[in-house]
């Protein structure tokens, strides 16, 4: 078989004697009002702002011609999802359905001039919905308004409001301000991290913990939904074990179905998977927009609702008078109590709305940028609270659509939001009729794909057992103790890997071949030794403090141990062994000789060690030690310890540390190969 063959001509110098030869950038010697003065400039003014705000740019590259159609089709498509979708998740999340309109509209319009996503669909979001449920019934509790909770909530036996209506309007507003606030602090705490470039956060948590938190909260999300479903009273459970106390009150409440809410939700749950899983999946390619059936099944069985007066004959639930026209602005309450969750809501908008927009990115072959994106959720929430919205985030089936119709540009959610707006402005009355049955169907409807995410568990196992376990633990957290802890779980479960895998970091030795200048390791190539006096050992970490010791014990291990070889000066490492059978003294020649991987002494001597840095991105005051214990434990024994390929953050530590004065500079090569042939030709 044969291959090309290249031939490369190069010296061997050492890190010093690059720096000498081909010298250094030079270093900016320029005062602090220096370098104001330069980044303050009209051009990069203009571009700061023009990054601040991507709907300039937007306007100003925008064609029209070519873009218009998408983005207004996209953008009709997605509000066809707004309506129904905001309808449901207001009451999900313990509101009325008039706040998930707001909530469909205020963050939509200021992602638009905020955003660098296409097809993010900012808005109501089914998990942030029940969180934000869950904290606006602890607050009611405190409030004093625990009797009314029922009531609000539409759950009464007889699907009838029996209380005064001024006290649940009370409750209600009263809910609807903490949203409010909660919306204001996740706002000013995503604009804030944005602002502080923290866009990196979102690289310590793994993909298999973002599907189990989703996975569990759609388990929540449909578990709450299932008593509107049947038409049953489930009491509110705020305690440990949640899920598991809400389905026996379930069960219990099993005799007592509602059998004319249970039909509505029957049939609604068949036509919306008959039409979403097999019609518009199998026809997707020749339809130009996916049938609304969210929005038709909303206009249907409202006017069916309302010609037959379902809620009078039969008592199936309906949502109740919308108000017409948009919310006053106004401040929104915030309290101390509400900034942890409201902090654990920010993260989850964080989390689930930039990792959709990633996918979208690479996908459609456009730039994100994740700090600019904080600073627009955050906006978009912060904004929006002062006009009685709870926390807005992407919803995947939204973002879905826009990224399959094609959108073209952030103006596509100005047609949602207008849409929207004309429904509250002159339908919002008409939807009074409404079953709350088809709202739950609609729900469980959206979020039931977030359950095949199951299926990834046997390739987890398979693949990386790390993901497997992050998944499971996530998921058993959120549904056996109660949902927050599914995301405590989940990141500590996230860092906790990150620690194993920093301790089970692979280490060996690397060979370099007799006839060609490649380097390969031994572990996954059998070769032989071109020079087995020079040893190069390479781990695939950082050097910090909890990889130092490891660092030390591995090296020994592969090599020898420097102090074992100490404490027993008489014993003639030169003899190979061979010679040592016929020495009366075979047993422990040989024992030594496979005693090497074991810390005792090498059989045949080694003069060079060559650390591979090549993987030490960082390395702390620990890692600093242990490369001083390396250097000053093997030189009494005649070992020279060499150092290549260091990163660039090695090298600057080496020359700002201790490291330039306890170890020769001369042993520092830039290469590995270079290190090497150094090794070769030194005595």
């Amino acid at each position: 078989m044969s291959s090309d063959v290249l031939l490369l001509t190069r010296s061997v110098k050492t890190q010093s004697e690059l720096y000498e030869y081909y010298g250094r950038p030079p270093h900016s010697s320029k005062s602090l009002s220096e370098n104001i003065k330069d980044k303050c400039t009209f051009p990069k003014l203009n571009s700061y702002l023009l990054a601040l705000f991507p709907v300039i740019n937007v306007l100003r590259t925008y064609k029209f011609r070519v873009y218009i159609f998408d983005d207004v089709i996209s953008g009709l498509s997605v509000a066809c999802l707004h309506v129904p979708q905001g309808l449901a998740l207001g009451i999900l999340a313990s509101l009325s359905p008039a706040y998930g309109l707001y909530t469909s509209i205020f963050p939509v319009l200021l992602y638009v001039l905020f955003g660098t996503s296409h097809h993010v669909s900012l808005g109501t979001n089914a998990v942030i919905a029940i969180l934000t449920a869950e904290m606006v019934e602890l607050q009611l509790d405190q409030y004093g308004l625990t009797g009314i909770k029922s009531a609000l909530n539409g759950s009464t036996n007889d699907h009838l409001t029996t209380i005064s209506p001024d006290i649940a309007i009370s409750g209600l507003e009263y809910k609807a301000s903490v949203a409010a606030g909660s919306s204001f602090i996740v706002g000013l705490l995503l604009f804030i991290m944005g602002l502080c470039r923290m866009g990196f956060i979102t690289s310590y948590l793994s993909s298999s913990f973002i599907a189990a938190f989703t996975t569990t909260g759609a388990i929540h999300i449909i578990s709450s939904q299932i008593p509107n479903a049947l038409g049953i009273t489930v009491q509110p459970v705020n305690k440990p074990g949640k899920l598991i106390y809400v389905y026996i009150e379930i069960f219990k409440a099993f005799p007592h179905i509602h059998v004319a809410t249970f039909l509505v939700s029957i049939i609604c749950l068949l036509i919306l998977v008959l039409v979403k899983d097999v019609i518009n999946e199998r026809y997707k390619n020749k339809m130009k927009m996916p049938i609304p059936i969210d929005l038709i099944l909303v206009v249907l069985s409202t006017f069916i609702s309302s010609y037959t007066q379902l809620h009078e004959n039969f008592g199936i639930g309906v949502v109740g008078k919308i108000p017409a026209g948009l919310p006053t602005p106004k401040l929104p309450r915030v309290s101390v109590d509400i900034i942890g969750q409201s902090a654990v809501i920010g993260i989850i908008v964080f989390v689930l709305t930039i990792s959709m927009a990633r996918l979208c990115e690479v996908k459609h072959g456009y730039s994100v940028d994740d700090n600019q994106e904080l600073v627009a959720y955050g906006i978009s929430n912060l904004g929006s609270s002062f006009f009685s919205c709870f926390p807005a985030c992407v919803a995947p089936p939204r973002t879905i659509v826009l990224s399959t119709m094609g959108a073209k540009t952030t103006l596509s959610g100005m047609v949602s939001a207008v849409f929207v707006l004309l429904v509250i402005l002159f339908i919002g009355e008409y939807v009074e009729s409404l079953p709350k049955a088809v709202l739950a169907s609609i729900i469980i409807a959206a979020i039931k794909n977030l359950l095949y995410q199951f299926k990834d568990l046997p390739m987890l196992w398979r693949v990386n057992r790390y993901d497997f376990v992050i998944f499971v633990g996530t998921v058993l957290c959120g549904v056996l103790i109660d949902f927050p802890y599914a995301l405590y779980v989940g990141v500590l479960l996230c860092f906790l890997t990150v620690v194993v895998q920093s301790q089970k970091s692979s280490s060996y030795t690397i060979r370099k071949l007799e006839q060609e200048g490649r380097l390969l390791d031994q572990k996954t190539h059998d070769i032989p030794l071109c020079n087995p006096k020079i040893a190069i050992f390479r781990m695939e970490s950082s050097l910090y403090f909890a990889t130092a010791d490891k660092f030390v014990k591995k090296l020994y291990k592969a090599t020898f141990n420097p102090k074992a070889y100490r404490k027993q000066p008489d014993l003639n490492v030169e003899i190979n062994v061979d010679q040592s059978e016929n020495s009366g003294s075979s047993d422990e020649r040989v024992s030594l000789s496979k005693a090497n991987h074991e810390n005792e002494i090498p059989v045949v001597p080694i003069t060079h060690i060559i650390i591979d840095c090549s993987s030490m991105n960082y390395i702390d005051m620990n890692g600093m030690k242990a490369l001083i214990q390396i250097h000053s434990e093997f030189i009494p024994v005649g070992v020279t310890v060499m150092l290549g390929n260091c990163t660039n953050f090695m090298k600057t530590f080496i020359e700002k540390s201790d490291l330039s004065q306890e170890i020769d500079m001369n042993n520092v090569y830039a290469d590995i190969l270079d290190a090497f042939f150094a090794a070769s030709h030194k005595k």
